[in-house]
Parts: C-alpha cells; structure tokens; sequence
C-alpha cells in the first residue's frame, strides 16, 4: 500500500509518473510497430511511437513533454551521433506540441475527457490524427531535403512523393487513428488500476442491451479464426497462402461489431487486430510488387480503420441518445421523481409487490397561497424523507397532481406502511419559517406482476386514501371495502355516460314552469342522462363526476345552446317564450363566457331578456371576484341573474353586497318545513323582506300544497316553483297541444 500511494503522489510532477511511463511506453511502442526493410529503405505497417506520446498527452497534458524528449534521445542516441538524436528529439517535440497545442485550444478545458467523449471526435480527427502523419512525415521529408538531416532513417528514401513514403504516411495515420486509444486505456490503468473497473462499465454499457453472451462469444470465435487464416504462413508458400483480397473479409465481421458492441469495445479489439495482422503480414502479401501491394493494403486498412471506428461512434451514439431519453421519459423533469411509466416498468420486473398510495391532501390550497415552488418542494422533500425507509429496490413515484405512489417489496407489507404511516405523522416542511404538514392519506394492496389494470387500481387506491383521511389509518384494498370499490366503478360508468352524452347530443332537456302570482310563466330547463339501459340518470348523481373531471363549461355551453337553438326552432309558436339555464362557479370564472353567451345568442336571434342565468350561492365562496366580473358583464348583456339555492351558503346576506343579481330562489329545504318549522319560517320572511329592500324578485322553489303557496304568496314571494305549480316535462311538450301547464288561482 505504501508503494501505491508513492505511485499515486507522483502523478502531479513531470518527474514523475509522466517520465517513467515516457521511458516504458516508446521503447515498448517502437517495438510493436511492424516494419520491413526493403532496398529502398525501411518501410512501416503501423507506427505506434506517436500515437503512445498523444496518449501521454491526454493523460499528463504538457507535463509530459520532458518525459517524452528523454525517451525519444534515448532511443535515437543508440543509432546515430549527438547531432542527429537533438534534431530528431527537437523534431517530435516540434510535431507534438503544434499538434497538441491545437487540440487543446479547440477542446478547451475538456481536452482531457476520454475516449468516451464522442463530442471531441472531430477535433481528435484533426490535431491528433491527420495533422501528426502530415506534419511527422513530410517535415522529415523536409529537413532530409535541406541536408540537415541524412537519411539514416531510412525512411524517406529518394526525391519527391513515392510509394515508400506513401507507405509510411499511412502507417503513421493508422497508428494515430488505431492505437491511440489502446495505449490510453493502458496509461490510465496503470496510473490508477480502478480504472480498469470502470472500463469494464463503459464497455458493459455502451453494449446493445439485446446482445447475449453466446452472440458475443460466436463473433470472437469467427474473428479469432479469420485472423488465424490470414496470418498463418509457412515456408510452403502453396500451403495457407491466401490471397490479400481476403483481407476485405474483415469489414463485415468488424462492421457487425461495430453495430452491437460499442466504440472502446472495437477500438480495443481493431488496434489489437491490426498490430497482429501487420506482425504477419506474410501471411497474405503478395511478394511480387511487394512496394505496390503493401501501399494497397495500408490504404484498404486505413479504409477499414475509419469505417468501423466512425461506425462503431454512431452506433454507440445513437443507443447512448436512446438510452438517456428512456430514462428521461421514466422521470417528472420538474419534480425529478420517477413517473407512472417508471411504476410499471418495475412492477414488471418484480414478482410481487406492495403498492402504498399518498393523498397529500389540501396541497393544491397550499400551492395556490404559496405559489407552485412549494408544492415541487413538497413532493421533493417527502420523498427524500421516505427514502431514508425504504429498502434497496423500493422507490416513490410521481403522479400528476398532488399525490405520490411508493411500490414496496413484497414480503411484510402491513410492518412497511405501519413504518412510513410513523415516518409521515413526523413529516414537516418548513415554508418561509412556517412548518407544513397537510394531512396524508394512505392506502395500499398486494400485486403481482404484470398489473393489467394499473390505471383502475390506483383510481381505487386514490379513493380509498381519502378514506384514510376520515379514519386516520392506513386502508387495505383486500379489507372489506366493497362499498367504496363499487362507487369507484359507478363513477367511471357515469363519466362514460356523460362524455357519450357530450358526444352524441344525448341529454334530455326537461322544463319546469315558474309561474309568477301575477299570471306570467317561463320555465326552468333542467338536465337528465339515459345510463345504458336508458333509465334516467339525474344531475345529483352524475353533476359531481361532472365539476370532477372539468366537464362543467362543456357541459353548461351544451345545455345554453341547445335552449337558444329550441326558442329560434319554435319562435312563433313560443312568441316571448323565457327560460333560466343554470350555470356551474366553474363556469362562471370562465373569461370567455360573457363572449360565449354573447354570440350564442347572436347566433340564434334570441333577446337577453327571454335567458335568466340561475348560479348557485353556495359555490361563490373561494371566487367572487370571478364571479362579480362575470355576473356584472352578463346583466350588461340583458341576461337576468338568479342566485340559486339562497340560505344554504356562507355569508348569505353579505354576498348580497357584493353580487348585483335580479332574482333570488329560495332553497327548498326551508319550503318544504315553513308550516311545521317557525326557525324555516322567519328565514323565508327575512329573505323576503330583504329581496323587498333590494328590490329583487323571489323564487319559492319546491312548493308542493296549496297551504304552502298560500303562505308564501301572503309572505311577498313572486314566483313559485315545485310539484304543485308543475312537474318537469321534456323541453319539446312545450310547442305540443295539451300540455299547458298548472298555473296558481
């Protein structure tokens, strides 16, 4: 351990690590490059020396510069005078640092990101590929031209561009190109062995997830033997002799790898392939015009080279680019947790699993008043907290809205959510120095892989937790829940029947007569739905489905036009016909509805005076500014405003104040007591009395005696509405003979 932690200090100085590797790597580089002398000269296959000094560079930077200048004096001070070994020394710095010094200007501070780095390919291809042989071989050209240099390198042979220089041209471009990214490889394990684990991880990675291990295996096998036969070679020229167009074989095996195994995978496995193949060269050459043929099949491996490796960076590109966006598609990108697809992806992959639904209740309150940063904050930081329970494998998950869904393993389910139930009752977020804690529902169930009906089930997990809210404990689906499971399934059935109502024009308009006690009448239209078996559904089963799924202004804007479209069908049969149509708070805080009512009415020719818009008290609560707005715009328009339900909200007289409005309707509950209850009584005479100072017009609604509509009209109602005045009837017997409806004595 002493040796290593040496070993590992002395990477920072060019005295160190950087000269010693120097010192190692270009002898060693030197010797693997294959070459064969000719009379012309020596001429190499593949010249490993500069492409081990860039992966010095890449690893050590300028440091080691002075590590490579010994090496290259070394080397050259055996074979020629002082005079030769400083120019041939000054030479590769030369090369080196031109080279070097470009790459770094354009990669900017990410010279030193690895091979990995696909990004820096183009400027790699410039500096440190096709600049090196350019700069390397004809500036030696050069200086043996100017006589500052004599030949004794024997790699230069001659006057002008010939095929020997061509030869060694190419060796040094398949080196650099080839090799580089082995030696680096080498260079990092060296200088911190863990690398050599991370490698591994890369390679693993870069991989096609669908390669097994016997594909893997096939294709070394044919790899191994394909280079077996092209190197083999023997004095017996006519034994295994194959001819250097076999050669070509490699692309496709190559090009296959570099399909499914990943850039750094072949680039390892193609630089091991060549310095083999070019160490047995005679394995395939062609011994009559050996200069030709060797200038040949350097060209066509240089081909080869830039094919597989540009191959393998797009492949390996492209699954890396698919790769990050499954991931991201498996992620909330604004609150970072895992999402719904996440969830059954794992789900998938576990045989059984306990799935735990949260409720975060009034965090939509919360957001409203605090802005949308705390509820992202909120989930965030709950979720972290849970983590700290949660065992290897467990997770929690986003769903749209405000809840969250943890799946835990499946063994001990009940002792799990016991200890997140504890985990949560200690929760608190702490929001500008106000500690936070809504109240948290949970329930939870058993699954087995593959959940078919995952969308169902956390529908009955959702209701279920509000269920918790009132209990104060966690539900279990498999408890006896039947009731909840069965209004789970009546309320999808009803926003089936409705959005096929929407959809086909489906609902049935009914009109009931308000009469006023001085003779004149318009009706209230009132909605029904058909279920399946066409019995009719009324609007306090389905209206809550309605505002719940946002239904309500389609919903309202349906209903508007088809009473308009009814009064323009039947005009003269319905001369000055009136009719109140109700309108959801949804729908009034609409900003579009004043103009909606507008050219509807345009649209079908009907006066604002012949529409009452009827709202419900009640709802106005958390928006009347909406509500002011819009109910002062529609009575600019014409239209009569009534207040429906009144005496069953909050601050009823006081919403008097604030809301300008025609007509009140009493609501009624208080009607159907006024003769047996003095408490509904005096409410009616108080609600009377107001409307007198306030000069609005009243709506008894519910009347269903004669002593009934006896009282109310000696307490000032105008209008009365109920089973004795008239029963529902659809909107079309209005314009039928005989239907006149009963009017009050």
């Amino acid at each position: 351990m002493s040796i290593l932690k040496f070993w590992n200090k002395l990477r920072d100085y060019w005295w160190g690590q950087p000269i010693v590797l120097s010192l190692l790597f270009l002898p060693v580089a030197g010797w693997l490059s294959p070459r064969l002398m000719l009379p012309e000269g020596k001429a190499y296959l593949v010249y490993l020396p500069l492409a081990a000094c860039f992966s010095l560079l890449m690893v050590y930077d300028w440091r080691a510069l002075p590590g490579i200048a010994l090496a290259v004096f070394i080397r050259y001070s055996d074979r020629a005078g002082i005079d030769i070994t400083v120019i041939m020394t000054l030479f590769y710095l030369a090369c080196l640092s031109i080279c070097w010094w470009g790459y770094r200007y354009q990669s900017q501070n990410r010279w030193c990101a690895g091979f990995s780095e696909l990004k820096l390919g183009k400027y790699r291809l410039i500096w440190l590929v096709a600049m090196p042989p350019l700069l390397f071989i004809f500036g030696l050209k050069l200086i043996i031209g100017l006589d500052l240099l004599p030949d004794e390198l024997g790699m230069m042979p001659g006057n002008g561009i010939n095929l020997h220089t061509l030869v060694n041209f190419q060796a040094v471009l398949i080196g650099c190109l080839s090799s580089m990214q082995l030696f680096y490889f080498v260079l990092r394990i060296i200088k911190n062995p863990r690398f050599a684990r991370v490698l591994w991880g890369r390679i693993c990675r870069e991989i096609a997830p669908s390669v097994k291990k016997i594909e893997l295996q096939l294709w070394l096998a044919v790899l191994s033997v394909l280079v077996f036969v092209l190197a083999y070679h023997t004095a017996d020229t006519n034994f295994m002799q194959v001819p250097d167009y076999s050669l070509t074989l490699l692309l496709p095996v190559m090009l296959y790898s570099a399909m499914r195994f990943g850039y750094q995978f072949n680039g390892i496995i193609w630089a091991t392939t060549l310095i083999v193949l070019f160490f047995n060269y005679p394995g395939y050459v062609q011994w009559n015009n050996l200069l030709h043929n060797l200038t040949m099949i350097s060209s066509m491996m240089l081909a080869f080279t830039l094919s597989i490796l540009m191959t393998s960076a797009v492949h390996t590109r492209q699954r890396m680019d698919h790769a990050k966006a499954q991931s991201a598609s498996l992620k909330d990108p604004v609150i970072g947790l895992p999402n719904l697809r996440a969830l059954k992806r794992d789900l998938a992959k576990t045989p059984r699993s306990t799935l735990c639904f949260l409720r975060i209740s009034e965090l939509d309150l919360l957001s409203r008043n605090y802005g949308m940063q705390l509820r992202i904050r909120f989930k965030q930081k709950l979720a972290s907290t849970l983590h700290r329970v949660l065992e290897e494998g467990e997770d929690v998950y986003h769903l749209p809205g405000y809840d969250l869904v943890l799946r835990l393993n499946g063994s001990n389910a009940e002792a799990k959510v016991a200890t997140i139930q504890s985990t949560l009752e200690k929760f608190r977020l702490v929001w500008n120095g106000l500690p936070i804690h809504p109240p948290l529902g949970i329930s939870y169930c058993g699954v087995y892989s593959e959940v078919a009906h995952l969308h169902l089930l956390l529908g009955e997990l959702s209701s279920l937790a509000e269920m918790s809210l009132t209990s104060g404990r966690a539900e279990n689906v498999q408890n006896d829940h039947h009731v909840a499971q069965e209004e789970i399934k009546r309320k999808v059935a009803l926003l089936h029947w409705v959005q096929r109502s929407l959809d086909n024009d489906s609902f049935v308009l009914m009109a009931q007569p308000i009469v006023g006690v001085r003779g004149d009448t318009y009706h209230e239209i009132l909605l029904r739905m058909l279920d399946d078996d066409n019995n009719t559904v009324s609007p306090g089963e389905f209206m809550p489905v309605v505002h719940e799924f946002g239904l309500a202004y389609q919903l309202d804007l349906w209903v508007l036009r088809e009473t308009l479209q009814f009064m323009d069908q039947h005009r003269e049969a319905l001369p000055s016909a009136r009719f109140a149509v109700n309108l959801s708070p949804s729908s009034l805080c609409r900003p579009s509805l004043c103009q909606d009512v507008y050219d509807a009415l345009q649209q079908y020719q009907v006066e604002p005076y012949q529409l009452a818009l009827e709202v419900t008290e009640s709802h106005l609560v958390q928006d009347v500014k909406y509500a002011k707005n819009s109910l002062r715009e529609l009575r600019q328009l014409g239209c009569r405003i009534a207040l429906d339900d009144f005496g069953t909200g909050y601050a009823t007289y006081d919403r008097l104040k604030e809301l300008h409005v025609d007509t009140l309707k009493i609501d009624g509950s208080f009607v159907r007591g006024m003769l047996t209850n003095k408490v509904d009584y005096q409410i009616i005479s108080s609600i009377c009395k107001v409307a007198l100072m306030q000069r609005l017009s009243i709506v008894a609604e519910y009347v269903e005696t004669e002593e009934q509509r006896d009282v109310l009209k000696s307490l000032g109602v105008d209008y009365m509405q109920g089973y004795f005045i008239g029963e529902p009837q659809p909107l079309a017997s209005l314009v039928q003979p005989n239907k006149d409806v009963q009017a009050p004595d």
